[in-house]
């Protein structure tokens, strides 16, 4: 009788099954030395031998006999399986350089239960690996974007909550200010008003003063030379005094009134100022010079004031003895303004009372015959043009330099 073995009672079977198995078969000993590999092993890893002998200096043959935990990153990984057997199976990762092999372990007990042998097989996992990490880091990216996302979300929200509150805000500021222009409109009316009938109410009695005072002089046979100069004194105060009402009323016109803009040329303005002027430029001897002025939208009959007062300022305040000298010029400045210079020779203007001399009522030499209301109008007119005014004196008692900044067009 033929006796029957089975393939795992004989060891020939046994080993041609594991030389011929399409699988990567490793047999390390109790101390994890390399004692086996079977031909599909050898096969693949001298496909990866290159990486083999760059990383460790060894080939495909150098392997056996060695310990295999050498290849592992990670050395403390395989000591712990070495000292706790009983967790198997188990499975680990073996880098070569760039490739990396997925391994499992399992161990072989003999018949009296002892540990004899380890059992590992293993495939090349590199491309798997390197999908699954690069998977990773995506999977990573896409968590973060996510976050940054919710981050942002979360920001817009926070800002539609603040955008709403300043949008509350705005409105509420927007019905402040509403209300506190109809006032200040209100106000203006009733400046006006108030200046309009203070002044027709004062011009009655200054006018008859001016009139009963000339009637007295005209008579003034029956006066002493004394009563005439009191006379003559009551008349040329009565005629400031109604100049200065003049101003005032024109001062608060500009404060109340609204006005119209349209285009005009600014040299036709200036002939009609100098025309306006003519006797004051012939009685000073004036050297009036000035280059073509532009076009610009704005109020004509302001404009008439704020060349008129400035030209008036100039002639006024000039050098006892020296023939005022004005020069007159514009220049193109950016964001669509216009600069207009004039430049005179007479007595300047210190630095500190730059800002004061454009205050109403403000004489800097009360010597001079004025009002001390022209440049506060020259100011007015400015502002209520958009633009600004400012002085300085020239260099070595040179005089001083006005420049007005306007817009050359105004918004429909």
């Amino acid at each position: 009788m033929t006796e029957n073995k089975t393939l795992v009672n004989n060891p020939i079977a046994l080993h041609s099954c594991l030389e011929n198995l399409q699988a990567n078969v490793f047999v390390a000993d109790k101390d994890f030395n390399l004692v086996y590999m079977n031909v599909q092993a050898r096969k693949t890893l001298k496909t990866i031998e290159p990486t083999l002998q760059e990383v460790y200096q060894v080939n495909v043959e150098d392997i056996l006999g060695g310990s295999i935990h050498r290849f592992h990153k990670s050395p403390e990984k395989v000591e712990a399986i070495l000292k706790n057997p009983l967790a198997l199976p188990h499975e680990l990762n073996f880098e070569f350089g760039d490739v990396i092999l997925g391994t499992a372990i399992n161990a072989v007990w003999d018949e009296t239960g002892q540990l004899e042998a380890y059992v590992v097989n293993w495939e090349d996992i590199t491309e798997s690996e390197k999908l699954e990490r690069a998977l990773h880091i995506k999977l990573r990216e896409l968590n973060d974007a996510n976050q940054e996302l919710l981050k942002r979300n979360r920001q817009i929200e926070q800002d539609e909550v603040e955008l709403k509150e300043a949008h509350a805000e705005q409105h509420k500021t927007h019905a402040y200010l509403n209300i506190k222009l109809a006032e200040l409109k209100q106000s203006n009316q009733d400046l006006e008003s108030f200046a309009t009938i203070a002044s027709h109410d004062l011009m009655a009695p200054i006018r008859k003063i001016i009139n009963f005072a000339g009637l007295l002089l005209e008579n003034g046979s029956r006066f002493s030379e004394n009563e005439k100069f009191l006379l003559d004194k009551i008349i040329n105060s009565g005629m400031r005094m109604r100049l200065l009402m003049d101003d005032i009323l024109v001062y608060s016109r500009l404060a109340g009134s609204s006005f119209t803009f349209e285009s005009i040329n600014l040299n036709d303005v200036l002939s009609e100022v100098m025309a306006i002027l003519s006797d004051q430029i012939m009685e000073t001897n004036a050297n009036i010079q000035f280059k073509p002025l532009p076009v610009i939208e704005a109020n004509k009959t302001q404009m008439v004031q704020l060349l008129q007062n400035l030209l008036s300022n100039s002639l006024k305040y000039r050098k006892e003895g020296v023939a005022p000298v004005v020069k007159i010029s514009a220049t193109m400045e950016k964001e669509g303004f216009i600069k207009i210079s004039l430049e005179d020779n007479g007595l300047g203007v210190k630095d500190e009372y730059a800002d004061l001399i454009f205050q109403p009522f403000e004489r800097l030499s009360p010597q001079i015959e004025g009002t001390g209301m022209g440049l506060a109008i020259c100011k007015k007119v400015v502002v209520s043009h958009g633009g600004e005014i400012t002085v300085k004196s020239l260099p070595d008692g040179g005089g001083s330099v006005f420049n007005i900044k306007l817009p050359e067009r105004h918004s429909k």
